[in-house]
This record gives structure tokens, C-alpha cells and sequence, in this order.
């Protein structure tokens, strides 16, 4: 085949590959946490119930991806207290681990190196590992010393690879072989959002028209809190749409409302509002649900915040933006680990987008 023929398909192929928008994951494998945005930013932590000891791995997307490590010691206990700093304490297979203070940001609990090439070198050190132990003086109250599991992690690093088209490659961290880096796909596209104008406000008349409406149309089955308990918001979407919520249940940390697209104009036709995934998490294909949701009626932005327990370590959130017609995703995470690590709402993002 002629080169003047070559060129331009090789061309054409890197233009597909930057259109193409990457499908989120996540997933468990035993002790270790994945999560991959739509841009393929992968993070890969250690999942355990009353862990103290968490390691954390990000990497993102490309053949020059950056890429991060992090041991963090969660012991809530006197910083000025005799307990040697964690890296000269950290052992796997009985070999105490070696961090180069040149590399590595080093504090008393806090491992951190961005450093590529220390990465890979650390990745491949502890991969073979079932875990890494904090040797030394402990507290006596504790009655497990603090261990990071390594049971999953190769099954994680081989799930960032696939992810990011890494198998095979030079660049990857559990599957490397002889392709050469310029063979990983690049960063995704970020999707770009609608531009949202604030419309002009809700008249007295059309508020009134439009609660009557729904009093006589949302049937007393939906919901169960009492009438009287049911607080209902209404905001101006664009010239002809509203948006209704209407507060159904309460739990201990968790309110959930039913949510509607309405007419601003007679008959005041109501629809049941809809949130469509752009993508499938796990088995999951139904539409989130209404929790602790809010609306910005400048930035036309709904948010919901739905706690999977009331300390908020996880759960699952969403912002959407509304088009004209329909609201669309604007941002998403999710913490599937219960298990004390993340702070409320700090959760895993999969979900990204850019501001028109």
C-alpha cells in the first residue's frame, strides 16, 4: 500500500480513538477497590472493614499516563506519640520496604510519590506479595496489627490495564509485554455540557395552577408521608418546563422525592422526570432515584446525595444539567466500601464533564 494512503487512515484512526467515550467501571476483587471514569482515571485502594493501614494507586489515561502511590496510616492516635514514622516500619515477606526520601514525600503516617518510574518499580515489588504488615512498637490497644491485604491486586492492576488498553504493553502493571507505548489508546474525550440560561421566574399564577394540578394527579399511594408532611418545590426550567419535587419518604439520613416535568402553560401536563444513565454500572439499569436531592435554578444544575450510611463513608451521588428538554448527567460517584475510609461524599468520581 502506498505511504500517501497509510498516512491519512493512521490519522483517521487517532481521530476515532479521541471520539471515543470510554465506558465507567467498577468493581471489587477481594480486598481491592477499582474505579475507572469515563475518561479512564483509574484509582485501586484496599478495601477493609476497620482497616488502619490504606494504599492507594491512581493512574491516568495515555501512553504517558501519571501515575501516583499512597500509604496512608489511619490510627487515630498522638502524632507526638514514640511510634516510629511508617516508612522505616513497612515490611512484605518479612523484607522491610525501602523508601528513598528523594522519591517519596515522607511524614510520619503519610507515604506519596507521583515519580512514574517509582511507581512501576513499587508496583512490581509488592505484586507477588499476600501483604504488607506495619512492624514495630504498636499500640497496645490494638488487637490486629495493621496490615495492607494484597489479595486482588493483581486481579485490580490487570482490570486499570484492560481499562486503558494497557495489555500487552510496556506500560502495563500486570500484563506487560512488547508493544510498544504508542499502542495505548489516549485520553478520552471529555463530554461537553449544554449551556443552561437562567428563564424567567414562576409567575404566582402558574405556581398556584401547577400545585392544584399536581394535588389532583399524584395519587396518595406514592408516598408515604403524610400529606400535610409533604414539602413541594417548583422551579422555572426554560419558558415552557418546570420542575416539581415533592418529598415522599424519610429515613434516619436519607429523603426521598418524587420528581416531575410540568408545563407552564394550561393543561400543566406533568411528566414523571426521568434521569438517564449514559452508562450501565454493574447490573444496575435503573435511573437514580431522588435523595437528598437539590436544585440551582441560576445554574440549572439537580444534585442528589444518597447516603449509604449515616457516617456518609459511602453511598452514591449525581449532578445533572437540564438541555431544554431533558436533564443530562453532569457529573457522578459512587463508594461501594462501607468501611470508614472515605470522608462524606469524597467518593470515587466516574463520571466527569467540562463546562461549555
Amino acid at each position: 500500500m502506498s505511504r500517501w494512503i497509510t498516512a491519512p487512515l493512521c490519522l483517521l484512526a487517532g481521530m476515532l480513538a479521541f471520539s471515543v467515550q470510554a465506558e465507567p467501571t467498577q468493581a471489587i476483587y477481594n480486598d481491592w477497590q477499582v474505579s475507572c471514569d469515563n475518561l479512564n482515571h483509574c484509582v485501586a485502594r484496599n478495601s477493609q472493614d476497620g482497616q488502619e493501614l490504606v494504599m492507594k494507586l491512581t493512574r491516568e489515561a495515555g501512553p504517558e499516563g501519571k501515575s501516583t502511590v499512597s500509604i496512608d496510616y489511619q490510627r487515630n492516635s498522638d502524632e507526638q506519640s514514640a511510634e516510629a514514622p511508617i516508612a522505616s516500619r513497612l515490611q512484605i515477606n518479612g523484607k522491610t520496604l525501602s523508601f528513598n526520601h528523594r522519591e517519596w514525600d515522607v511524614s510520619k503516617k503519610h507515604l506519596f510519590t507521583g515519580n512514574r518510574l517509582v511507581v512501576n518499580e513499587f508496583i512490581a515489588a509488592i505484586r507477588e506479595g499476600s501483604s504488607i504488615q506495619l512492624a514495630g512498637k504498636t499500640d497496645n490497644s490494638q488487637p490486629v496489627r495493621p496490615v495492607i491485604s494484597l489479595k486482588g491486586m493483581k486481579a485490580a492492576l490487570l482490570a486499570i490495564d484492560a481499562q486503558q488498553g494497557r495489555v500487552g504493553t510496556k506500560t502495563a502493571w500486570a500484563n506487560r509485554g512488547a508493544k510498544p507505548v504508542n499502542t495505548v489508546p489516549p485520553i478520552p474525550a471529555t463530554p461537553v455540557l449544554p449551556r443552561f440560561s437562567e428563564p424567567h421566574a414562576l409567575s404566582e399564577t402558574e405556581i398556584s395552577a401547577i400545585t392544584q394540578n399536581a394535588a389532583t394527579t399524584i395519587e396518595n399511594n406514592d408516598c408515604s408521608l403524610d400529606p400535610s408532611e409533604r414539602e413541594v418545590h417548583i422551579f422555572a426550567l426554560s419558558s415552557d418546563k418546570a420542575l416539581m419535587t415533592v418529598n415522599c419518604d424519610m429515613g434516619a439520613y436519607n429523603l426521598y422525592a418524587l420528581g416531575f416535568l410540568v408545563s407552564r402553560q394550561s393543561p400543566y401536563k406533568m411528566d414523571d422526570l426521568a434521569l438517564t444513565m449514559p452508562f450501565k454500572l454493574g447490573e444496575d439499569d435503573q435511573s437514580p432515584e431522588l435523595i437528598n436531592a437539590d436544585f440551582d435554578p441560576k445554574t440549572g444544575l439537580l444534585t442528589t446525595y444518597d447516603k449509604g450510611r449515616g457516617v456518609g463513608d459511602c453511598g452514591v451521588s449525581s449532578r445533572w444539567i437540564f438541555d431544554g428538554k431533558a436533564f443530562r448527567l453532569a457529573a457522578f460517584a459512587s463508594e461501594p466500601s462501607c468501611d470508614g475510609y472515605s470522608s462524606s461524599g469524597d467518593w470515587p468520581v466516574l463520571w466527569v464533564t467540562q463546562a461549555p
